[in-house]
């Protein structure tokens, strides 16, 4: 048989299981605290790199630079695209506040979007007027600004009037092309 409690005992036992559950919940926001402060930590040495006279940090799984108060993002550093040539002149101040049109949309093309799409009025894939597309897109020309992206052994890029070709891998054709606008 079970012995009966009054109500002050029942109380005090209450109290002191709210008092346990309060003690361990502070522990673990505590804990989970420092933990999330001492693993996530930038400052490792190892995730910042400095080429071309750049400072460059490893962040969410790209490599970061800050110019002039705006971050750009990139998969490669500079030397890691160093073998891919480039061929013409490149300025940022070509795409700003006018739109950008892309052929054979692939990964390189969020590449570009995501570190020159601020400045551009708008983007859109478009059909080269060389080539032939199938669905229902506006055929440009190398008077407009059109990034074309071909398929190749070879990584290159290169820059005909408005037109700049990005061949073979995509991605660090277009951080090589990037570099090129920002002068890095």
């Amino acid at each position: 048989m079970r012995k009966i409690k009054t109500q002050v005992e029942i109380d005090r036992g209450k109290r002191s299981k709210q008092i346990v559950v309060g003690v361990v919940m502070i522990g673990l926001l505590v804990v989970s605290t420092l933990g999330y402060s001492l693993m996530s930590g930038d400052s490792d040495e190892s995730s910042k790199v400095q080429e071309n006279g750049f400072d460059f940090f490893y962040s969410d799984g790209i490599w970061k630079i800050n110019l002039e108060d705006q971050v750009f993002g990139f998969q490669y550093l500079p030397s890691e695209v160093s073998h891919v040539e480039t061929s013409g002149i490149f300025d940022l101040g070509d795409y700003v506040g006018k739109p950008l049109y892309f052929v054979n949309m692939n990964d390189g093309v969020s590449e570009v979007l995501n570190n020159i799409g601020r400045y551009v009025e708008r983007w859109q894939e478009a059909c080269w007027e060389n080539s032939s597309c199938s669905g229902d897109l506006p055929t440009k020309s190398c008077d407009d600004n059109l990034i074309i992206f071909k398929s190749g052994n070879e990584s290159s890029v290169v820059k005909n009037g408005s037109c700049v070709y990005i061949y073979g891998d995509g991605v660090a054709g277009a951080d090589a092309f990037l570099y090129g606008v920002l002068h890095i």
